[in-house]
């Protein structure tokens, strides 16, 4: 669309090749429908293995910012972006702090090392706890949380 001047007029174009009007004038769009009521859609993320993992990657994905949640035993759930992960230290053979800029993670357990190369390439989706009441033990050689310390930078 080509908008012209003319002694104090503005006129349009329309026949401008690949002209806004002629490219995207008198096109039908169906009315919009009802979202259903209380009902969340289902995404590729919801699908969950089933027993007990601590680390749970990401698939790829794009478009958006990659974000991580640590899962506590008793269900409460804590969740951050990687924009906001300042760093962590890795105190082998059963240590890892995570510091974010609103929590601090104290994680124990064993093969942690896989959750800091995660880390380092921003794959981690899920972090949980071992819950010894619903989970089965991993297999050897994965890696196995056995309790997760939280505590808030705001909080003193």
């Amino acid at each position: 669309m080509a908008i012209t001047p003319k002694k104090n007029k503005i006129s349009m174009d329309t026949n401008a090749e690949n002209g806004l009007l002629t490219k995207y004038g008198r096109k039908p769009y169906p009315p919009l429908g009802k979202p259903d009521a209380g009902k969340i859609p289902e995404t590729e993320d919801d699908d969950e293995e089933t027993g007990y993992h601590a680390l749970i990657e990401q698939r790829e994905k794009k478009g958006s910012a990659p974000r991580f949640r640590i899962v506590l035993a008793g269900g409460q759930s804590h969740g951050c972006g990687y924009a906001y992960l300042l760093g962590w230290l890795h105190t082998p053979p059963d240590t890892f702090t995570i510091y974010t800029t609103t929590h601090i993670f104290i994680l124990s357990g064993k093969n942690l090392h896989r959750i800091e190369n995660a880390l380092m390439r921003d794959k981690v989706k899920q972090l949980r706890e071992y819950n010894p009441k619903t989970d089965t033990m991993p297999a050897d050689g994965e890696p196995f949380i056995e309790h997760i310390n939280v505590t808030s930078r705001f909080e003193q």
